[in-house]
């Protein structure tokens, strides 16, 4: 019986590398929409920078940035919290507030993809709002 060997001269980098894509249009989406965390208004582009390579992201390092289609809807407040490290490294910071953020940003860059602006932002928003009703965070109106 003979098995096969694999040469210990190769050694594959999955690691990507053009640059990542940068879109305005995309930035300008997400500050239409509400934070993924609060549900309040007035956002941030908050990219997710930590690599999980499942979701395609690769994270930064060595001069690379992250790609746009990995920002989030985040308050100033949260997103200022998120580079902070005072919940620990930034993938702790996602996992206190429940959400698997890459999942989400591929969602969101999906829906942008997908339909034109008006129909986009308002399903974007639909799934903002589904997650924080998940987690028991919908925001509250006053009567």
């Amino acid at each position: 019986m003979s098995a096969f060997r694999i040469a210990s001269s190769l050694k594959p980098d999955a690691t990507p590398k053009a640059k990542p894509v940068k879109s305005k249009g995309y930035l300008s989406f997400i500050r239409k929409l509400p934070c993924c965390i609060s549900g309040v208004w007035d956002v941030e582009a908050a990219h997710v920078s930590f690599a999980a390579p499942w979701y395609g992201c690769y994270g930064r390092g060595k001069g690379a940035k992250v790609a746009d289609r990995f920002a989030l809807p985040v308050s100033s407040k949260l997103h200022t919290l998120q580079h902070s490290g005072k919940l620990g490294s930034e993938k702790d910071f996602w996992d206190h507030h429940g959400i698997i953020p890459h999942e989400l940003a591929n969602t969101l860059f999906g829906i942008w993809s997908d339909y034109d602006e008006y129909e986009a932002v308002e399903r974007a928003k639909s799934r903002i709002m589904a997650g924080l009703a998940d987690r028991e965070l919908l925001p509250m109106r006053e009567i």
